[in-house]
């Protein structure tokens, strides 16, 4: 009933076609975005078939005697649609386990999608993981911000963007990276010692192979950018994905202007506002600082798991 293919490149329109009608897929699994560091990764990613039509996909990477699913994606994990069922997945998660192990390979590390970025339930893969390959556990912790019941902000968040709106600091949206992205690079040097995960020519690659989802928004005294974020737009979730201020940009509040109005912008049309994990040390680290911060815009605990098991 069941059949498992390799990916090759020429099935790319296949797979992003089947992204985009899964209820647990977004833009980080098409090709036009998860391709763009081919060259960093060997590329390790199944189609599953049943009775000779796409049922699942499995996007992943091998390192060594590992196979990541996938290790250049913030989360990956078996991306399926309404048609699929418990028991199904539970025996495809068996012939994965077979495949890989007939390939050599001896261990597993799944990353599964957040479930606030599902269109409907999609944890069949869950229990299947627990259930036949007896995975571990390990998590991280993001904040979100749910459309539905929005938490007051700490007075110091509120201060702040009254304080930036006062000084006349304006927000808008704009496809020119350079600015910001000096900005980023800086704050990153000089606290941690390292570049983006994206350089520039990649962002700017990936923005112009996929704009609506995305973005860029800045924050700006008269006609200097202070600071800004990078947004991933998905259908239901809007994500902080890069966020930086200058020191003027930081002496003037000006994130938490911006956070005002892309908040209520992104609530408007989407119902979480993610801000990203918070922990450090594949999760035994939590960056008090750092949440505390994206709590006081009224985020709350969302888990960002991943499994492990032996072949």
């Amino acid at each position: 009933m069941f059949e498992i293919r390799r990916y090759t490149s020429d099935q790319a329109d296949a797979w992003n076609q089947f992204v985009a009608q899964s209820k647990n897929g977004t833009f980080l699994i098409d090709r036009r975005y998860m391709d763009y560091h081919s060259d960093r990764f060997h590329d390790h990613s199944m189609m599953v078939y049943r009775r000779g039509k796409l049922y699942a996909l499995l996007p992943g990477n091998v390192s060594a005697d590992t196979f990541y699913s996938h290790q250049g994606l913030t989360y990956g994990g078996l991306i399926m649609n309404e048609k699929t069922t418990a028991a199904e997945i539970i025996h495809v998660f068996r012939l994965l386990n077979g495949q890989l192990r007939t390939e050599g390979l001896r261990r597993v590390v799944y990353k599964p999608i957040p479930w606030i970025y599902h269109k409907q339930p999609s944890e069949e893969d869950l229990y299947a993981i627990v259930e036949v390959c007896g995975a571990s556990l390990t998590r991280g912790l993001s904040s979100a911000i749910s459309s539905e019941r929005q938490n007051k902000w700490y007075r110091i968040r509120e201060c702040g963007a009254r304080h930036a709106k006062q000084t006349g600091i304006t927000i808008e949206e704009t496809e020119n990276y350079l600015p910001f992205w000096q900005i980023l690079t800086a704050n990153l040097r000089e606290r941690y010692g390292l570049n983006p995960v994206h350089s520039l020519e990649e962002m700017e690659m990936l923005h112009h192979r996929l704009p609506e989802n995305i973005r860029l928004v800045i924050a700006k005294e008269e006609d200097d950018v202070i600071g800004g974020g990078v947004l991933y737009v998905s259908d239901r979730v809007v994500h902080s994905q890069y966020i930086a201020a200058s020191p003027r940009g930081k002496q003037l509040h000006a994130l938490d202007y911006l956070f005002e109005v892309v908040i209520a912008d992104s609530l408007r049309s989407h119902a979480y506002f993610d801000f990203g994990i918070s922990t450090e040390k594949h999760g035994t680290y939590l960056n008090e600082q750092l949440i505390y911060q994206k709590e006081g815009f009224g985020g709350r605990g969302i888990c960002y798991d991943w499994y492990e098991w032996t072949l």
